[in-house]
């Protein structure tokens, strides 16, 4: 029997394994510095992906279980799902209003959503058709400081924003409230995520201590997380 359908619309991610994204580290030589993005992700504590295969067709609708994962941050801004079409796709909607780059034109016959991005060993591709990338609703939140990794793909969310990275191409996307905008692994990482004032970020990276964020990417839990 399904769960209520309010059951993980207030669930926060409370366990968290401590171990390191192995996949996200070995994909340079030499590792990653501390201050780049993709070493905070790798270095995040990580949620049990056993509790991400639930959610719901639409808003309202009961909860599903189902072979896919599904994961959204507190504030519920973004919905995000795997996928299975020609390759295996990790596919977010933004739910809140943000500055999006101006999508191309869909396919003939698809239904193209400028505020769904997807990211696969390809690459990040926005304005794709919804109806081959389905994202569902009301899935488990990954709290903050937190990263979910399944395959390939590994999301940080932080109150600065959700990012995200493919490991074969290091490749990925940012979500934040200025924007959506492409990553890379080997990018410096917000000034937030590690812990340093920001007028810092505008000297060489070369002259930024490699322990900077080693101990200060995860943000407190706030005490109350939004249920819609």
């Amino acid at each position: 029997m399904l769960p209520p359908t309010d059951v993980l619309s207030t669930q926060t991610e409370t366990s968290a394994s401590t171990n390191i994204d192995s996949s996200l580290e070995d994909t340079a030589d030499p590792p990653l510095p501390n201050w780049t993005i993709g070493r905070l992700i790798a270095l995040a504590p990580r949620v049990d992906n056993a509790k991400y295969h639930q959610g719901s067709q639409t808003p309202d609708s009961t909860l599903e279980d189902t072979s896919g994962f599904h994961f959204s941050p507190p504030d519920r801004g973004v919905n995000c799902s795997t996928a299975t079409a020609d390759i295996t796709t990790l596919a977010c909607r933004v739910n809140a209003d943000i500055s999006m780059s101006t999508s191309p034109d869909a396919p003939g016959g698809c239904d193209g959503k400028n505020n769904l991005v997807t990211l696969s060993a390809e690459g990040t591709d926005q304005g794709v058709c919804a109806d081959h990338y389905p994202v569902l609703y009301r899935s488990t939140i990954v709290d903050y400081g937190h990263t979910i990794s399944i395959s390939r793909f590994s999301c940080l969310v932080e109150t600065a924003g959700m990012f995200c990275l493919e490991s074969r191409s290091d490749d990925g996307f940012a979500i934040t409230p200025t924007g959506l905008q492409e990553i890379e692994a080997s990018d410096r990482a917000p000034a937030e995520l590690l812990g340093i004032p920001a007028s810092r970020t505008e000297s060489s990276s070369d002259g930024l201590d490699d322990n900077a964020g080693s101990a200060q990417t995860s943000t407190m839990t706030p005490d109350t997380v939004p249920t819609s």
